[in-house]
C-alpha cells in the first residue's frame, strides 16, 4: 500500500514502540508512594520533560490528555463561561473539536464571531484585533488547517491578544513537526502523538503562564488538578520518543507536494484547493469536477493507495466539507476534494506511481459515468 494519509495519523516510530514497551514493565500507578508507583512517575516526568524541552515550555507546561480533540475541547470549554455572555473569536475553518465546543457554548449563551478569510482560508492578524472586544475571552485560530494546511501567522496574533489582555489558543496538532518543533507563543496550544508517529490516544494541551483554566473532568489531583485519571505512563514514553524523533530532523520540503500536483494538474478538471504558499509541506488538497471526494478515495483504496476526504474525524459522514464550504464553495466541489498527505518516508516513485493511478482511475470513473447517464448508447 501507498500510504498518502499521514495527516490522519502517521505510522508508529519504531522509537515510539521501543520506548512504549520498555515503560509497560513499569506498571505501577504513578500516583502511588511505593518503589514501583514512584518508578512510574519519574517515566511520567521524564517523559514530559523531553517534550517541553523540543517544544519550548516549562514541564509544568505540559497537562497529558487523551489526544487533540481533548486538548481543543479543554481550551475551549475551560476558559470560556457563557453564563457572562463571553465572545469567542474564531475562524470557520477550524477542527471540529474546535468549532462544535464553541458552538456548544453559543446555545449556553456564549457569542461567536467569525473572522473573515482570503480564498486560502488565511486570517490576516488585523482582523483579529478588530474582532476583539471587551467582552472577548478566547481566540482560537489553528496553527495550519488539517484538510487544506493554510498556514496562519499564529505568532502575529499572539502578540495581538498578549497586547488585549485576552487569551490566545492555537490547534498546533497538523503543524507541529512539520512547520516547527518549537512551538509558538501562544497562552494554550494542542498537540498530539499519533500525527508525529507516536501512539494513539494520547496529546497535550501546553499551557504557558497563568491563565486560568477550569477542568472538565473531576475526581483525581492529576496533572495539577485539571486532568483527573489515572495516567497513561506507556503512551506518555511512546509521544516522548516521537517528539524527540520530530525535534531531531530537518525541514519538511515541498517538493515532493508539487511533484504530485504536477502529475495531476494534467488531469482534465483538476481542482487544486490547497494553496501553493504559506501551506503545510506535505499537504495536497485536490478533486476532479464531476467526480466525488469519497468515492475517488474508495476507488483508490482499490488499487492499495491511501488518501482521504479530509479530516478523519468527518470522515464517512457523506457531508460537504465545512472547510470548503466556509471559503465559499457550492455543494458540488465541497464534496469532490481529496486529501494528499505525504510523511517523511513518500519517496518519488511513490508519487509518481501515485499519479498514474490517479489518472487510470478518474479515466475509469467519467467512462463509467458516461456509460450510466441516461440515454447513453441510444
Amino acid at each position: 500500500m501507498i500510504y498518502l494519509d499521514h495527516n490522519a495519523t502517521a505510522p508508529l516510530l519504531e522509537a515510539s514502540r521501543d520506548a512504549m514497551i520498555e515503560a509497560l514493565d513499569t506498571f505501577g500507578n504513578a500516583s502511588s508512594a511505593y518503589a514501583c508507583g514512584r518508578a512510574a512517575r519519574a517515566a511520567l516526568e521524564s517523559a514530559r520533560r523531553t517534550i517541553a524541552d523540543v517544544v519550548g515550555a516549562e514541564p509544568r507546561e505540559v497537562m497529558f490528555t487523551s489526544g487533540g480533540t481533548e486538548s481543543d475541547n479543554m481550551a475551549v470549554f475551560g476558559t470560556v463561561d457563557p453564563s457572562y455572555g463571553s465572545e469567542i473569536v474564531l475562524a470557520s475553518i477550524e477542527h471540529s473539536a474546535v468549532v462544535e465546543p464553541a458552538r456548544e457554548l453559543e446555545k449556553r449563551g456564549a457569542a461567536l464571531r467569525w473572522l473573515p478569510m482570503d480564498r486560502h482560508g488565511r486570517v490576516e492578524p488585523g482582523a483579529v484585533a478588530a474582532d476583539i472586544s471587551n467582552d472577548t475571552a478566547l481566540v482560537t485560530v489553528g496553527w495550519a488547517n488539517n484538510e487544506i494546511g493554510t498556514i496562519q501567522d499564529v505568532d502575529e496574533i499572539a502578540d495581538i491578544c498578549r497586547e488585549q489582555g485576552v487569551p490566545f489558543h492555537t490547534d498546533a496538532v497538523q503543524a507541529f513537526g512539520k512547520i516547527s518543533p518549537r512551538l509558538p507563543d501562544a497562552d494554550l496550544i494542542s498537540i498530539t502523538a499519533h500525527k508525529l508517529g507516536g501512539p494513539k490516544g494520547i496529546g497535550a494541551l501546553i499551557r504557558r503562564g497563568v491563565v486560568p483554566l477550569r477542568p472538565l473532568l473531576f475526581g483525581g489531583s492529576q496533572e495539577r488538578g485539571l486532568r483527573p485519571g489515572t495516567e497513561n505512563v506507556a503512551a506518555a514514553c511512546g509521544f516522548a520518543a516521537a517528539v524527540a524523533v520530530a525535534g531531531s530532523r530537518g525541514g519538511w520540503s515541498s517538493e515532493l507536494r508539487e511533484r504530485l500536483w504536477r502529475g495531476l494538474s494534467e488531469i482534465d478538471g483538476a481542482i487544486r484547493y490547497s494553496a501553493e504558499d504559506n501551506c503545510l509541506p506535505n499537504t495536497l488538497l485536490a478533486g476532479f469536477k464531476g467526480l466525488r471526494g469519497e468515492s475517488l478515495v474508495a476507488a483508490l483504496d482499490l488499487e492499495r493507495v491511501a488518501v482521504s476526504v479530509g479530516s478523519a474525524c468527518a470522515a464517512g459522514s457523506g457531508e460537504p466539507s465545512h472547510v470548503l464550504q466556509a471559503l465559499g464553495y457550492d455543494d458540488d466541489a465541497a464534496r469532490a476534494g481529496v486529501r494528499f498527505s505525504l510523511g517523511f518516508g513518500t519517496s518519488a516513485a511513490q508519487i509518481d506511481e501515485v499519479v498514474g493511478i490517479v489518472q487510470r482511475v478518474v479515466a475509469r470513473m467519467r467512462a463509467a459515468s458516461r456509460r450510466a447517464a441516461p440515454g447513453a448508447g441510444a
